[in-house]
């Protein structure tokens, strides 16, 4: 037998695809906010020259900008070909991506 469903996603079934899509909008402007809030904890930190610090509940360490080399794929390809590439590349699995833009003020939904 399967196990009845929690509220919320008996909730989220009954929405519209708008309405999910606002809810997913909605939702990704409550984490900017918070982002924003975030980055101005660590704005701080940097201020002060943290490396590291410790509360109660938690731990933060800043590691510093540095430098990261990475490989230009399409630049590699073209000087050395798909078969050397393709030596050097390993599969990785992706999971799903979800993307939110905020729509125009004046759009009209479509029926």
């Amino acid at each position: 037998m399967t196990e009845p469903l929690d509220p919320e996603t008996k909730r989220l079934r009954k929405l519209s695809p708008g309405e999910l899509a606002d809810e997913v909008g909605s939702l990704r402007a409550q984490i900017a906010d918070l982002q924003l809030y975030l980055d101005y904890r660590k704005t701080e930190a940097i201020r002060r020259g943290l490396d590291v610090a410790d509360g109660q509940m938690f731990h933060i360490t800043l590691t510093p900008p540095t430098k990261q080399l990475r490989i230009d794929g399409p630049t590699l390809r073209r000087v050395m070909g798909d078969a050397f590439a393709d030596h050097f590349s390993k599969a990785c699995v992706t999971d799903w991506v979800m993307r939110c833009f905020a729509r125009p003020r004046d759009h009209k939904a479509a029926t």
